[in-house]
């Protein structure tokens, strides 16, 4: 039996945005800034971000973890605590994570990830499995899921070039579930955009530490 993804408006907007706004739309002016249609069409997009871009290079893709880690909240920048609602006493697992085909190397990731995961959801619904992909493994347990735009932007490749990138909040109902930034790899999804300034690089949404949390009592 299909299982189909259902899109609610919700009670309580998450920190920063207008209630019962949709962030595509309120980020719209960020997504318009992109010259190239297909890589304004990736940004709006509030479906799987994978069958998107297999669609686009017409291959499956996968996901490889390159590092995933326990933290306190505490040393998130409060970009990404205040969208998660996370107290600094909180835990949330952190982990980057690239799409890749089965013949590619990192080098050549179709995207890299930053995503930041509350620790007690992520443990009951097995978003800790580093085998598949965070919305996939939500989808087949029939779980309703949304997304909602953050911001829409720029920042570095690993090799320097400029990648389009976006943040979102993955949201279960009305509950924060995961803060997920994505950057495309440049060679694929035109990062061409309107000029830009220093500032529109930064998302200061990476740990402050790399020390892992003690574990819990």
């Amino acid at each position: 039996m299909a299982v189909v993804t259902r899109f609610r408006s919700v009670r309580e907007a998450p920190a920063g945005s207008a209630a019962g706004v949709s962030g595509f739309r309120m980020r719209r002016d960020e997504i318009m800034a992109f010259g190239d249609p297909l890589t304004r069409m990736l940004l709006a997009s509030d479906g799987f971000t994978m069958p998107a871009l297999e669609a686009v290079i017409g291959r499956d893709l996968h996901v490889q973890v390159l590092h995933q880690v326990d933290h306190l909240a505490d040393c998130l920048p409060v970009t990404v605590t205040a969208s998660l609602r996370v107290s600094a006493v909180g835990r949330v697992i952190v982990r980057r994570s690239c799409l890749v085909d089965a013949a590619a190397t990192v080098d050549a990731a179709v995207s890299v990830n930053h995503v930041v995961s509350l620790s007690g959801p992520a443990a009951t619904y097995g978003l800790a499995d580093s085998q598949v992909p965070i919305g996939q493994n939500l989808m087949s347990q029939g779980l309703s899921q949304r997304r909602h735009l953050l911001r829409a932007g720029l920042m570095r490749w690993p090799d320097g070039r400029l990648a389009a990138t976006r943040a979102y909040l993955l949201l279960l109902g009305d509950r924060p579930l995961c803060y997920i930034r994505e950057s495309f790899n440049p060679a694929i999804i035109p990062p061409d955009h309107t000029p830009i300034t220093d500032r529109d690089l930064h998302w200061a949404d990476e740990p402050q530490t790399d020390r892992p949390a003690p574990p819990p009592d």
